[in-house]
């Protein structure tokens, strides 16, 4: 649960080793805090794309989506926020038997993946019978799950001894992953106690599916309105309570310990409201959308975000969302924005890509969306110009600084795309070639360099594959007849029909509808004739025929197996 908020209540965030057996050593004050404040100082100013979702991170750990983000709510207040990719709700210590309602309910009735966070209060009173009935109670409701053992013992008394976190970790998270539905969440909180980095608390890659963080952005440390800038500095709190900064503490230890994991906010929130009555609305909007947009746009291995839409009275600050239109409409806008994973087993439009990563892009309806990251220290509301070629072409004023370009009024051939605010700018260079667009270089050469690898051998095409819509498409013929399958092509209605094993898949030039023995799959892009030769969405394809499908963005190449 919001740990951080009690426990600051008891001011023992700051300093813990007084009150524990173990030693802690005493970090360098002021190392530290020069370390906190290069992270919030640090100015991010990049311009994005709609990139394919096959071009994002993947780590291959249990319930990890390809590309995209789950984005979820606490079960009990999400009503109005539906549909949903996950439904947050909470197992207490030893004495609860099941999901409470109406979680419970919800969670048989709808289409989610429930991310269980169970609340431990003292690590040595796990019982581990309990533990194995309680999670034989969970495998029954046949669900993917996420088990979110014991969480912020950076912050808690849980991680007085971290030998027996660790211990106690690793024996739970062996029985967890006796069940093939569930998934290990590590669960730190995202600042921690100065004194109890994450290095005291990390279990082992093989007890870790998942990296599961409690983020919340603070308007007040220990709710005390005159707190010290080095506490808002140190924990990221107030000016500096910005997701995408106090997420890079633990990106930071991930990637200097070499730990290749998805991430998720198991839980978090912004402050909409506090006991002193403030009108934290101004305040809260830009950072609302910093944790929905800017978030996955800066980190796409974070792929779950669960709201904690609620509030409990003895708290100073409120993070719920519901009875405020302005954070209603953001969370709404931001879940419909095309990338969020909405349902289990789903997957986003597309996913946030830097613009320098030099993804083909294809216009829909003539238009290709840009956007901006973009913090500046103590700058929240910003306004980011785009300039076309020299001239001035968009002005957005909120995150996630949205821009459309209409590419249909841009001639074939180079032209240079320059974001600016606030007196920092970064000029682009793209090439527009009939409805597609290349930062970097033309779109042609996006089409040459993409390898299909099957059972280990690269496939060879007449026509290269190209990427479109955010999908990898390749021709028809070749990949259906490696595949094994027949091929019987009907020129009049531009349909094909291909059999392997008893199945019969079929789709059609233009159309959205993939038919796999008489059912329908809705797919994000069709068919269709590039240089006079047919090319289908690969991944559709492999997978109507039970294949795994893997891309690889660095290498831009697709492996499949069957």
């Amino acid at each position: 649960m919001k740990k951080i908020i009690s426990v600051i209540a008891a001011a023992s965030i700051f300093f813990t080793s007084a009150v524990s057996a173990y030693y802690f050593p005493e970090p360098d004050w002021g190392a530290l805090l020069n370390e906190k404040k290069s992270m919030v100082s640090q100015t991010d100013f990049d311009l994005y794309t709609e990139g394919s979702v096959d071009s994002a991170p993947y780590y291959g750990a249990r319930l990890e989506p390809h590309g995209g983000t789950y984005i979820g709510m606490i079960a009990e207040n999400s009503e109005d926020f539906k549909p949903l990719g996950s439904y947050l709700t909470y197992i207490q210590d030893m004495y609860q038997d099941d999901l409470y309602y109406p979680a419970n309910r919800m969670i048989h009735e709808d289409s989610v993946i429930p991310m269980i966070g169970w609340t431990i209060n003292d690590i040595n009173s796990i019982d581990f019978d309990r533990l194995r009935s309680v999670l034989n109670t969970l495998n029954a409701y046949n669900k993917p799950m996420f088990i979110r053992f014991a969480n912020e013992m950076n912050v808690s008394a849980l991680g007085d001894e971290p030998d027996q976190y660790i211990a106690a970790f690793r024996r739970a998270a062996d029985m967890i992953h006796e069940y093939p539905n569930f998934a290990v969440v590590w669960p730190p909180n995202d600042m921690g106690a100065l004194d109890r980095p994450f290095e005291y608390y990390y279990p082992g890659d093989e007890y870790v599916d998942w990296v599961g963080v409690s983020c919340y952005s603070i308007r007040y440390f220990m709710g005390d309105k005159n707190a010290e800038y080095k506490s808002s500095v140190y924990f990221m709190t107030g000016d500096y309570a910005w997701a995408t900064c106090r997420l890079k503490p633990i990106m930071d230890f991930m990637a200097k310990n070499g730990i290749n994991k998805p991430v998720m906010i198991s839980e978090g929130g912004v402050s909409t409201n506090n006991t002193y009555g403030d009108n934290c609305d101004s305040w809260a909007a830009p950072r609302l959308r910093n944790m929905l947009y800017n978030v996955v746009m800066k980190y796409p291995q974070i792929k779950m975000i669960n709201y904690f839409n609620t509030h409990r009275d003895n708290e100073i600050e409120r993070f719920d969302i519901s009875g405020y239109p302005y954070a209603e409409e953001i969370f709404k806008n931001a879940a419909a924005s095309g990338a969020y994973i909405r349902q289990s087993g789903g997957a986003p439009d597309f996913v946030y890509q830097p613009a320098e990563k030099g993804e083909t892009l294809t216009a829909k309806n003539g238009i290709v969306n840009l956007y901006t990251l973009a913090y500046i220290e103590n700058q929240p509301d910003i306004t980011v110009n785009y300039t076309l070629d020299g001239s001035w072409y968009h002005s957005s004023g909120e995150i996630p600084y949205k821009c459309a370009l209409n590419i249909s009024d841009i001639a074939d051939g180079q032209h240079t795309m320059r974001i600016s605010s606030a007196g920092v700018s970064k000029d682009f260079t793209f090439y527009k070639r009939g409805q597609a667009i290349r930062f970097g270089a033309e779109p042609e050469a996006a089409q040459t360099n993409i390898s299909v690898v099957l059972n280990g051998r690269q496939l060879s095409f007449d026509q290269p594959p190209v990427i479109a819509g955010g999908r990898t498409l390749v021709p028809l013929r070749t990949i259906f007849e490696e595949l094994g399958a027949t091929v019987d092509w009907n020129d009049d209605t531009k349909t094909v029909t291909s059999v392997k094993d008893g199945k019969t898949v079929q789709l059609t030039v233009g159309s959205d509808m993939l038919h796999v023995d008489g059912s329908e799959k809705i797919l994000d892009v069709p068919a269709q004739i590039i240089n006079g030769r047919t090319l289908v969405p690969v991944r559709a394809v492999s997978e109507s025929f039970d294949c795994t499908v893997v891309w690889n963005g660095d290498t831009k190449t697709v492996t499949i197996n069957n």
